[in-house]
């Protein structure tokens, strides 16, 4: 029998890219799926599969009080809700990810331990290592330094929000898991070039004839990217077998250079036009990869593993079908 079964389980951001696939697993592990979303960046269209297994709290998170009526009588609270864009609004809104983001975190984690949850995900991300981190990454890394500059508002947001849920965690009866994803990619995710991601905006900038294409930094950066339903998959995993308030990786170490990534997305488009690499914006970390000893010792093997050209001719077809998530 499924670990979540029959259990009162509440997703926040439920709606969104990542929190959409991890609610249609609950869904099938039978769970009695709650999702709170503001549907500012969720879509009801993500969910639309499952809509009639699952409660819809259409709430804005960063009142307390929607927080609090959206814990009340729930077991398990995954906490998905966050601002997430990209790079570049990334780097020039710091404030405003710095106290988005935490006030996301400090309104559900309080609001889940007043409830009396007895398990908590709070969801961080690679974006709170430094600069220099050791590649592949061990989560030992999380402790050194400052987040990398361009994600720095939104990092130092997340490292605080791992350490609050550890104080609750110590100071409730609340067990706590917390993950990191890298780069997560796929079906559902945005296209709109303000606050995308690298592969969506990249494949739109290609559809829409862009050309040269203009790529940011040398082109020597190397990232990993995770398709958003094994991320899904592996936070249903550990936060079911490791309540241990000890941050977990989820990525893979199988690095792709973003010349490497435009070429990739060009083949596949079936596009011949002019790459472009604008060294007067930044690179971001030079090199990004998980250190994945942890997650593989809880999944009893298994790391994400949707290959990236796969991932990508989906988000493609996606846009020339409907251009939206």
């Amino acid at each position: 029998m499924s670990f979540y079964k029959n259990k009162r389980v509440l997703v926040t951001g439920g709606a969104g890219f990542i929190g959409s696939y991890l609610v249609e697993l609950l869904v099938a592990d039978e769970a009695k799926v709650t999702v709170a979303d503001n549907l500012c960046r969720g879509t009801l269209k993500r969910i639309a599969s499952v809509k009639n297994k699952i409660k819809l709290l259409e709430l804005d998170l960063s009142d307390y009080r929607n927080c609090l009526l959206a814990c009340k009588e729930q077991e398990i609270v995954m906490n998905l809700a966050a601002k997430v864009t990209g790079i570049e609004y990334n780097r020039t809104h710091q404030a405003e990810m710095f106290i988005s983001n935490m006030n996301l975190q400090q309104n559900v984690i309080k609001a889940a331990a007043e409830r009396g949850v007895k398990r908590f995900l709070q969801v961080s991300t690679a974006c709170i290592y430094p600069h220099d981190a050791k590649v592949p990454t061990p989560e030992s890394e999380g402790d050194r330094g400052s987040p990398e500059p361009t994600n720095l508002g939104y990092g130092w947001a997340k490292r605080m929000g791992e350490q609050l849920a550890q104080f609750y965690a110590k100071d409730s009866s609340m067990k706590v898991t917390i993950v990191r994803p890298f780069n997560s990619y796929g079906l559902r995710d945005h296209f709109d070039e303000a606050t995308s991601h690298v592969i969506p905006a990249l494949i739109k900038r290609v559809l829409d004839g862009e050309n040269p294409v203009v790529v940011w930094g040398t082109g020597n950066q190397s990232r990993v990217f995770i398709h958003a339903k094994d991320v899904a998959k592996a936070m249903r995993i550990v936060a079911e077998r490791y309540a241990n308030v000890d941050a977990v990786n989820i990525g893979h170490d199988n690095e792709i250079t973003m010349k490497n990534l435009i070429s990739l997305i060009l083949e596949i488009t079936g596009k011949d036009v002019k790459v472009v690499f604008d060294t007067s914006k930044p690179d971001g970390y030079p090199r990004r990869a998980a250190d994945t000893t942890k997650l593989k010792r809880i999944t009893e093997g298994w790391v994400p593993d949707t290959p990236l050209e796969e991932g990508i001719k989906e988000m493609v077809e996606q846009f020339k079908t409907h251009r939206s998530p």
